[in-house]
């Protein structure tokens, strides 16, 4: 790509992501979770080309690109937990041009958080369920067990990736969901 090119396409995701700073998605009001290595929210939205690459390569397919029904954000990648989890393969890092999605060691991914709703959780229901525990890919860091049995999360360990959300078995709501994180 020429470097004229480049500057366009930065400037012109700069100048597009500036406008995007004014919508509901920066107050709080709306959130995605984006993929692994993605900048703050504001950053990410002036970074991004919306060239979609990074789900392109998803070997998984979890890597979803916004369309018109999320407003000023559209062209933008962002994951679906229970739809797809993320493995942490960090692909997406390696084709982004433009610095929106920066590699970094899988332990420090920070896309979301995991929130288990005790009212649903199956193992907190009587049965016996580690499902989320066994699947998470930092096995007994991310999710422990709370007396060897009821799943919790510590979000010094949790890296937002969706599988815990993903396989959860509880039904028709899942105990597990991924919040994107305000920090």
């Amino acid at each position: 790509m020429e470097r004229r090119s480049l500057i366009k396409m930065l400037l012109g995701g700069g100048i597009f992501g500036l406008l995007l700073g004014n919508s509901s998605l920066r107050k709080g009001e709306a959130g995605f979770i984006r993929p692994p290595g993605a900048e703050p929210e504001e950053l990410f939205l002036a970074a991004c080309a919306r060239c979609g690459k990074c789900a392109e390569i998803c070997p998984l397919g979890c890597i979803k690109i916004a369309h018109g029904e999320q407003g000023l954000a559209i062209g933008t990648p962002y994951i679906v937990p229970v739809e797809g989890y993320c493995d942490l393969c960090m692909k997406c890092t390696e084709v982004c041009t433009t610095g929106a999605l920066k590699p970094v060691p899988k332990e420090n991914v920070r896309m979301g958080l995991a929130e288990i709703d005790k009212e649903i959780c199956l193992a907190r229901k009587g049965e016996d369920c580690r499902v989320c525990h066994a699947a998470c890919p930092f096995y007994d860091k991310a999710i422990k067990l709370e007396d060897y049995k009821y799943p919790v999360v510590d979000p010094d360990y949790c890296t937002g990736c969706g599988r815990c959300e993903n396989v959860c078995i509880a039904s028709p709501q899942k105990a597990a969901a991924v919040k994107p994180r305000n920090d």
